[in-house]
Parts: C-alpha cells; structure tokens; sequence
C-alpha cells in the first residue's frame, strides 16, 4: 500500500540535511521511494515529506540508510520518528 511518511527533526537544519543527502549519495530515487520534498517545519527544526511504494520499504530505507547518514552528517538529538499516512492518490 502506498504510503506518506513525514519526518519532522526539530534538531535538523539545511545544513544537516544537505550533509546527510551528501552521505546518502542519492543519484536516483531509493528501492520504492516515489516522492520527496524537504524544507523548514513550521514549529522550528527540519521537515520531510515522502511518498514511498510501502511502509515497510520506507521503513527499511531510514533504518539502514538515513540514520547512519543523520549520524554521519553531525545531527544531534534523537533520530526523528517517521509518522506514516496511507495514500489513496498523489500527482508527481
């Protein structure tokens, strides 16, 4: 079932993030991720939205790539707590 996960890091900035997406070394979408957007929260901190193909992908995808990158890239705090949402339509 397709999915939204939003991830908002009130300990993230543009700086971390750009640092963690350069960790990553995303060239092309991960294994069922289908949509991204990132950008300040509105209650301070960093936001990410995601639409992925399944939770479980979504899942998979922060366990074993984001959370080392996070670490990597300098964030403090806990890692954020991804919050998922089913998908019933979306537009790219």
């Amino acid at each position: 079932m397709t999915i939204a996960m939003v991830l908002d890091n009130p300990h993230g900035s543009q700086e971390i993030y750009d640092r963690a997406r350069e960790q990553l070394g995303l060239q092309d979408k991960p294994a069922g991720g289908i949509f991204h957007a990132a950008g300040p929260s509105p209650t301070g901190g960093w936001r990410v939205i995601e639409i992925w193909e399944s939770e479980e992908e979504a899942k998979r995808f922060v366990k074993e790539r984001l959370a080392p990158a996070l670490q990597a890239a300098g964030a403090t705090g806990p890692p954020p707590t991804p919050q998922f949402s089913p998908i019933y339509s979306y537009m790219t």
